[in-house]
């Protein structure tokens, strides 16, 4: 799906959390900033296909277009504790500040930009790292971020349902999408299952049942 929007997204961070910049579990040593490169290959099942029918077919095309943030995509989602993980796939660092994450619009089939999380100035993922948004609400400070080496943690307006499903967006700062992901309804409704990309942070990879590792690579069931 592309949808091109020509409106500047409002400012939707309510609460925010952050850790040591990491990369599927490594932190970089010390001062290494945004140049930090993450150590070791990122772990991929292989022989992994799902099977004719089953829940992965209903996934839709992972949508990225060519602008310099498409090596930042969406790599696993997780309904059960209403989360939504993007992890740098290049080999370089790159600064995602301004871009957002967004529900459906039940209205008009698009990014709800109401609701949308917007990364704030100084988001600066190093290859292999992730950035959660956490749903479930702002009330309270918001929901507790899932356990994990992530790099940074925002909280979300929305959640994500298991019954109906759910579209999730990735938007650049000028409202334009970067890439989608659809996850069918009761896509993971087992557990604390989730629902992946594989190969992980593969643009290529397609979505299917996942063990729940939020901030490291995905494991398929």
């Amino acid at each position: 799906m592309r949808i091109g929007f020509f409106i500047v997204l409002a400012s939707c961070v309510a609460s925010a959390y952050a850790c040591t910049e990491a990369t599927d579990g490594l932190v970089p040593d010390a001062g290494s900033g945004a140049d930090a490169a993450a150590a070791g290959a990122d772990a991929t099942d292989d022989g992994v296909a799902p099977e004719a029918g089953g829940r992965a077919d209903a996934a839709a095309p992972f949508d990225a277009t060519t602008s310099s943030s498409s090596q930042v995509i969406l790599n696993e989602v997780s309904a059960k504790d209403e989360w939504i993980e993007l992890v740098n796939s290049g080999t370089s660092a790159i600064d995602v500040s301004g871009y957002a994450v967004a529900d459906r619009d039940k209205d008009t089939g698009g990014p709800k930009l109401a609701d949308a999380v917007t990364l704030p100035p100084g988001t600066i993922l190093s290859p292999r790292s992730y950035v959660v948004v956490q749903g479930g609400g702002l009330d309270d400070g918001g929901k507790p971020c899932p356990v994990g080496p992530w790099s940074y943690c925002y909280n979300a307006e929305f959640g994500i349902s298991n019954k109906n499903g759910e579209t999730i967006f990735f938007l650049a700062p000028d409202g334009g999408v970067v890439g989608t992901v659809v996850y069918p309804p009761d896509a993971a409704s087992g557990g604390g299952d989730t629902y992946g990309r594989i190969p992980s942070g593969d643009p290529a990879g397609v979505f299917v049942l996942t063990e729940s590792t939020p901030g490291a690579a995905n494991k398929a069931r």
